[in-house]
């Protein structure tokens, strides 16, 4: 299973696309990519475990807003994974931008059909070493549910470790729509990376 580095220098190639891995394209996200993006969020098989049982409760719109918002922020904006092989959508991704901690949080979001075929562990295995080719980013976390388990192997045989675990509460507005998301915390440094060979371990 393999990943690759940034396809060009300023993290954006002439026509959108970011990174290219065994069998999927990771590119950038277009407005024409909101009706997607809107399904993939309101299926609650997706949202479920990041605390939102009926869908993340959004419009195609604000999608736009925020497809536009941040499109010249290559490791904040939205951006879509397709099959190399044929285009089929796959789903969702964002890489983070660093904290002033250094800190990343990726995130992934996949379509049902394409579940258990060992793309999460391919995305984010090249995700990690995206974010560690940037200056600023020291440490790449990921916080899955507890009850997450695919997420939980995904972050393990990409060489994460846990280092504890903890509760998001939802507040103001939010608490109509979320629950409450008990989560662990899994980190790996830049260091841990580059020791391990930057080589996720393949699918059990």
């Amino acid at each position: 299973m393999g990943y690759s580095s940034p396809m060009t220098a300023g993290n954006r190639s002439i026509d959108g696309q970011l990174l290219i891995t065994d069998r999927l394209r990771i590119r950038s996200a277009h407005v024409s990519d909101a009706p997607l993006i809107h399904r993939l969020w309101i299926d609650p098989r997706v949202t479920t475990f990041v605390g939102f049982p009926s869908g993340i409760p959004t419009s195609e719109a604000e999608i736009e807003v925020q497809i536009k918002r941040d499109w010249e922020r290559p490791l904040k904006q939205l951006l879509i994974v397709e099959r190399l092989a044929d285009g089929e959508p796959v789903g969702e991704v964002k890489l983070g931008e660093p904290g002033q901690d250094g800190i990343s949080e990726p995130d992934i979001k996949l379509f049902p059909d394409h579940w258990a075929q060992g793309y999460g562990t391919e995305l984010w295995g090249t995700m990690i070493a995206h974010l560690f080719g940037q200056d600023g980013c020291k440490i790449v976390q990921g916080t899955p549910n507890v009850a997450n388990t695919a997420s939980i192997r995904m972050m393990e045989r990409c060489g994460m470790t846990r280092m504890g675990e903890g509760r998001f509460v939802p507040s103001g507005p939010l608490r109509d729509s979320m629950t409450d998301v008990p989560h662990y915390v899994y980190q790996i440094t830049r260091k841990a990376w580059t020791e391990r060979g930057a080589t996720p371990v393949a699918d059990a």
